[in-house]
């Protein structure tokens, strides 16, 4: 009986992180991970070394996240700011944010966003770029 309830949690338990974490394709790198609370916050992933990509994609877990601004800062010194009002459930993604120019060297990413829950606790938002 021990081993048939085990194997039934251990069941459930797998298909339910499936359903949570957002399946991305092939050539998506993790920029950065971020712990989000219900206020409104604004933290900054910097990236070392040479990291050029196209474009890049903003994935919650464990509850909804309120996007409120995406500021994306060049290796050359330039920036792109990203104004955005987007709501993004535990385990969706957004759509695929396309940098400006031709493969971008970005040094930073400042996000300003909130926790957008008084239930669920604190939210993880993942950057990914390709």
């Amino acid at each position: 009986m021990k081993t048939i309830f085990l194997t039934a949690a251990a069941a459930t338990l797998t298909s339910s992180l499936a359903l949570s974490t957002p399946a991305l394709a092939s050539g998506w790198d993790l920029l950065g991970t971020l712990n989000v609370r219900e206020q409104v916050d604004v933290d900054t992933i910097t990236l070392p070394g040479n990291r050029k990509f196209d474009r890049i994609r903003i994935c919650a877990y464990r509850a909804p996240v309120r996007i409120i601004d995406i500021d994306v800062h060049y290796e050359n010194g330039g920036h792109q700011d990203i104004s955005t009002r987007w709501e993004i459930r535990p385990g969706d993604c957004t759509r695929n944010i396309d940098l400006n120019g031709n493969n971008r060297n970005i040094r930073a990413i400042a996000l300003k966003y909130e926790e957008n829950s008084w239930r669920l606790g604190t939210a993880t938002v993942r950057v990914f770029g390709n």
